[in-house]
């Protein structure tokens, strides 16, 4: 089924046709914080506003609980939980509204975009390529076959991978961490040893 069927897609705001130098400060969702929630980076997101008109804030694109945001450079989707609603969606994401979450688990539809093979090679092919990046084209991305299992079956998939996600992400975390206290315990006994004078030129 077409994915057109099944959600609306919902282009992602221009910056420099919305930012404003007074107005209203809106959290956006990032690029950055995408893949690291994807686990595509281990990079901690930094939190980036924009000042737009308040009064036009409801005709700009802002997520809702259960969107499912996709990257249109890297084919990546990451479900969007309440404390991620309402924040401002640029041009180089879309998001995907599933019409009725009674037919479709967004969790799976995630999961569908982002570890189906077959999902994944036909992503790769709506790729357009450009001067600067290859994008998926919004009209494309609409025409995306996607294969709906019964509902039970999608919420079992979407809970499973969500907890691999999740756990994924802390094994990542976890990692980073151990990486970085290695990384200064060595340094220490080099900056020590440099300070003995015990050095060979």
């Amino acid at each position: 089924m077409e994915l057109q069927h099944i959600a609306n897609i919902i282009q992602g705001n221009i910056p420099t046709r919305i930012e404003t130098t007074i107005g209203l400060s809106v959290e956006t969702i990032t690029m950055q914080e995408l893949n690291y929630i994807a686990n595509v980076s281990d990079d901690l997101p930094v939190e980036k506003y924009i000042t737009v008109q308040g009064d036009k804030i409801g005709t700009y694109s802002l997520t809702k609980k259960y969107d499912v945001v996709v990257g249109l450079s890297s084919g990546k989707a990451i479900v969007i939980e309440s404390k991620r609603a309402d924040k401002l969606i640029l041009s180089n994401l879309a998001i995907i509204r599933i019409k009725d979450i009674s037919e479709v688990d967004p969790y799976y539809l995630c999961w569908y975009i982002n570890n189906n093979t077959a999902a994944l090679k036909q992503l790769k092919k709506l790729k357009q390529a450009t001067t600067a990046v290859s994008i998926i084209p919004l009209s494309m991305l609409k025409s995306f076959e996607v294969t709906l299992l019964p509902i039970e079956k999608q919420r079992t998939i979407g809970k499973i991978s969500e907890l691999k996600r999740q756990r994924d992400r802390l094994t990542h975390s976890i990692e980073t961490k151990k990486t970085d206290i290695l990384t200064q315990q060595l340094m220490k006994i080099y900056e020590k040893e440099l300070q003995n004078g015990d050095k060979r030129v």
